[in-house]
């Protein structure tokens, strides 16, 4: 509910949040992330095209204000999240390893 009643989202790279976000078509404004496990999370939402990453706290003021101040740019940016978005994947993963086990079982038999 908050997602879809925001523009945009000032948060860490974590993998969920970063996904819900794209589902919402949230621009996102990277602070920080967990070296390894959400490293990779900044280049993807960067080439994506719905954010950037900044630990700057003046950075990331301008940078969401000129988001917001701009309506096309702001478009753009949502339209890029939208996109990049997965909605079905978690559904698309359990049905993957459900076909695996499956056919790992018919083999036994």
């Amino acid at each position: 509910e908050w997602m879809q009643s925001s523009d945009a989202l000032v948060t860490k790279a974590g993998p969920g949040t970063i996904a819900e976000a794209s589902i919402c078509g949230l621009p996102c404004m990277l602070f920080s992330f967990l070296p390894g496990q959400e490293e990779g999370n900044v280049p993807y939402v960067e080439e994506s095209g719905f954010g950037t990453f900044s630990s700057d706290p003046n950075v990331i003021a301008a940078k969401v204000s000129g988001w917001l101040a701009s309506p096309p740019a702001l478009e753009s940016l949502q339209c890029s999240a939208k996109e990049a978005s997965r909605p079905s994947a978690t559904l698309d993963i359990a049905k993957d390893l459900a076909s695996m086990v499956f056919a790992a079982k018919q083999k036994q038999l």
